[in-house]
């Protein structure tokens, strides 16, 4: 039975998400997409998280425990709202039980930009927490799919990398919420114990060099990119 409960945020939001980021467990989204959340929270932008599961299979953490610091983690983050959808964990499939809850939470929020971990990784949940949101992004567009709801597809969808990083379509420069990131992450004590993922900092360093800033976090896209002025962006980049 799922038991879809707001770990953060108000529970009556003023104005829809800009950006609504989904992870398969508590802590995926900090760990792929951390820098990128805090930095447009900074900004002023509505950001959301929806943890499909509320990571009960992991050897470490209580459910109530990995629900207090996704609470800790949200603060940190200046999130809007975070919510979990209470799928069961390592048992995620295709399938209209779970799309659905996910397809009402798109048409609730109705972001400009979802974000969703990279199809390819060595966890199954995360595969499947990708297939998912793709399917759900197409799924939220149908008048015909909870026909109830008025259908929105958001125009952007996005994919953060956990285990795997390649080919990333474009990188954001996250050095100056790099602090940020580690301490949303760190706030997951019971996953992590007070020690940054090893390789994690590396990786975004590694990132970071390829635009010539000191972290950058990688994005994958199915899609080609519109950007409607070049020049505009190579002036940025001098």
């Amino acid at each position: 039975m799922l038991t879809h409960s707001l770990i953060w945020g108000m529970m009556k939001i003023d104005k829809y998400l800009d950006i609504l980021a989904f992870g398969a467990h508590p802590d995926d989204v900090e760990i792929g997409a951390g820098g990128f959340i805090a930095k447009e929270c900074a900004l002023g932008h509505a950001v959301g998280i929806a943890d499909l599961t509320r990571g009960e299979m992991s050897s470490k953490g209580t459910i109530e425990e990995r629900a207090a610091e996704s609470a800790a983690a949200s603060k940190i983050l200046g999130l809007t709202v975070r919510e979990n959808l209470g799928f069961s964990d390592r048992h995620l499939t295709i399938s209209d039980e779970y799309l659905t809850p996910i397809v009402s939470l798109i048409r609730t929020h109705r972001p400009t930009i979802l974000v969703a971990p990279y199809w390819v990784d060595r966890h199954p949940d995360h595969i499947k927490c990708s297939e998912l949101v793709t399917e759900a992004h197409f799924s939220s567009g149908l008048k015909k799919f909870l026909p109830d709801l008025e259908p929105f597809r958001p125009p952007f969808i996005f994919y953060y990398y956990i285990n795997k990083a390649e080919n990333p379509a474009f990188i954001c420069d996250v050095s100056d919420y790099y602090e940020t990131k580690k301490a949303s992450i760190l706030a997951h004590e019971s996953q992590f114990a007070g020690k940054y993922p090893y390789g994690l900092e590396s990786r975004d360093r590694y990132f970071g060099s390829q635009i010539r800033k000191l972290y950058g976090e990688g994005f994958a896209s199915k899609n080609p990119l519109q950007i409607p002025d070049p020049a505009a962006l190579w002036g940025l980049l001098r």
